[in-house]
């Protein structure tokens, strides 16, 4: 019979310690299990899945966990389809914050931003010190790429798993919902290298651009790193965060990533919204996390779509899934924490999720863009922190990369 319930914690994730045999059982079903004359039911919980999965590894009895962090992060994502949450309904009942990174001191911004990021999670940023004209030349350099035919795109510049780069199209499946994303990328990775024979000639300021951008993103993002450390990662060295992320040498991974949201008819739109048998519908892109330390995402007013939530760790304390939009704002930047950055501050940080509904009927034959920087630690730097098993960022992204672009080779 059953001796023991670790509350928080799915079946699917215990696994990698215990291995196969568990099962997940509704929590008001859980007593009827206990019959009179077998053992008793001893309850643990409720828990953090993290908490719950402590105290499997730490009981001595189960061997073999591998304690990969990105597998945990995996399977939660996972998680999402079948507890309705990547799926649940948005609403307008709380907004997101937007701060002036012009006004008050460093110490005042800080507090600002703290407080936003142990909240809603997301945050957008004005006066932030990117100019303008950059994030349009941008914008505009992405429309012109992406209005080549799909063969060009891809000869100009292919994808590589391996490498985290280059022109991938509806190749990305979220775990969390068994789809392709109905969107088009260009992920440029700048690490030494990589983006030899994968910058696109046309238009021919692409590359100077982008560089442009991804430099401005990169100087921002580590200024936001900064103000957050010493209340995130207490034990670390002040600039430790910062310094683990560099651009264009042999080991970085920050990410410039350009993204276009196709259109579709109206026809093609209810079909991909319509449940399978399975129950799984299509989205412009699935509920997930980042992978990693922070994301720095430009939209256009008048293209909206993007949402977020809390993430499911923080439930417990948020009083739920909900969902709401992030709103394009003008001169903004919408900021959200990423895994990485979660996993060194030991959980005082959440990755919060996030997705882009597909368009509404009106919607559906525009385009919407988007340029997200995400800025990921070099693959030598270590994540660790107390309480979990340490793993390379290096290590960590691959993981991720894979369980999403499993069948792209």
């Amino acid at each position: 019979g059953v001796g023991r319930v670790v509350y928080g914690a799915p079946a699917i994730a215990l696994e990698q310690v215990s291995g196969p045999g568990g099962f997940d059982v509704p929590i008001e079903q859980l007593y009827d299990l206990g019959r009179p004359g077998t053992r008793k039911i001893e309850v643990v919980g409720p828990l953090l899945e993290e908490e719950a999965m402590k105290i499997h590894k730490e009981s001595g009895i189960w061997k073999g966990s591998n304690g990969n962090q990105a597998n945990a992060d995996i399977d939660l994502e996972r998680s999402l389809f079948t507890s309705g949450i990547g799926a649940a309904a948005a609403s307008n009942d709380f907004s997101v914050p937007v701060i002036d990174m012009s006004k008050g001191t460093d110490e005042e911004i800080a507090e600002e931003l703290w407080n936003a990021a142990t909240t809603v999670g997301f945050f957008s940023v004005v006066n932030h010190g990117i100019p303008q004209e950059d994030i349009d030349q941008a914008f505009h350099v992405s429309k012109e790429f992406f209005s080549l035919s799909q063969e060009e795109k891809q000869l100009a510049s292919p994808f590589a798993r391996n490498l985290n780069a280059g022109y991938e199209f509806m190749s990305q499946v979220r775990p969390s919902t068994g789809t392709a994303d109905q969107k088009e990328s260009l992920q440029i990775t700048a690490r030494e290298g990589v983006m030899d024979d994968r910058w696109p000639s046309n238009p021919s300021n692409f590359r100077s651009s982008a560089e442009t951008l991804l430099d401005k993103c990169y100087a921002l993002s580590k200024r936001i790193m900064n103000l957050l450390e010493s209340k995130a990662c207490p034990n670390l060295t002040p600039g430790t965060l910062s310094a683990a992320h560099n651009l264009w040498k042999p080991d970085t991974q920050c990410t410039l990533r350009m993204l276009h949201y196709t259109p579709m008819d109206l026809e093609t739109l209810r079909s991909l919204t319509t449940p399978d048998e399975e129950g799984r519908i299509f989205w412009r892109a699935g509920a997930h996390t980042d992978w990693a330390c922070i994301t720095l995402l430009f939209q256009r007013v008048g293209q909206a779509g993007l949402e977020c939530c809390s993430n499911p760790r923080s439930m417990k304390e948020s009083g739920g899934a909900r969902w709401t939009p992030v709103a394009p704002v003008e001169g903004g930047i919408a900021v959200n924490i990423g895994d990485m950055l979660s996993r060194w501050s030991n959980g005082r940080l959440y990755s919060n999720l996030h997705r882009v509904r597909m368009p509404t009927e009106e919607e559906c034959n525009k385009s919407r863009y988007s340029i997200a920087f995400f800025a990921q630690a070099d693959k030598s730097a270590l994540i660790e922190s107390p309480g979990q098993e340490p793993i390379t960022a290096g290590d960590y992204i691959l993981s991720r990369v894979q369980s999403n672009f499993e069948k792209t080779k």
